[in-house]
């Protein structure tokens, strides 16, 4: 289990905000909340009332908690030996151990939102071939909480 922190800044707008690109290295499911934990944070354009400069900045250390309401769908593609794709359904625990221990990562590349839902595209990363996988993951969400700290001045977009 993740120790509590305390952040400084919790966002509910993500329309000054972005995971593209980032990596979350630890997946964690309590209470019905899902949380994604960010190493290297994610970005924060300048339209944010916390961002001093004109540039899209990275966050330090984060989280991303979903309140999910809902089954959370994960979709993983493969190529078999006959170089086809194929869709796997992972579960949710399965995710997780996948990340939470097997040195692996997510990586949001797309986030598509509806009003109670998140369709999250992305990559899961590891150390062996073929390096990675393509996934999906569908997250009913009635709350979405970002929490940061502070801003990374120097790691622009």
């Amino acid at each position: 289990m993740e120790e509590k922190r305390v952040y400084n800044h919790i966002d509910t707008d993500d329309t000054v905000l972005t995971l593209h690109d980032c990596i979350a290295n630890k997946i964690q499911l309590e209470n019905g909340i899902l949380s994604f934990y960010f190493q290297n944070g994610f970005w924060i354009t300048p339209l944010h009332y916390a961002n001093n400069s004109s540039n899209v900045v990275r966050t330090d250390f984060s989280q991303v908690d979903y309140q999910i309401n809902g089954k959370v769908y994960i979709y993983v593609f493969r190529k078999n030996i006959f170089r086809k794709i194929i869709r796997t359904e992972w579960t949710l625990e399965q995710l997780i151990n996948f990340i939470n221990n097997s040195n692996s990562s997510l990586e949001f590349l797309y986030q598509y939102k509806s009003q109670d839902e998140q369709l999250l595209k992305g990559y899961l990363r590891f150390d062996k071939a073929p390096y990675c996988y393509e996934c999906e993951l569908e997250i009913p969400a009635c709350k979405i909480e970002y929490r940061w700290n502070n801003l990374c001045y120097d790691k622009i977009w």
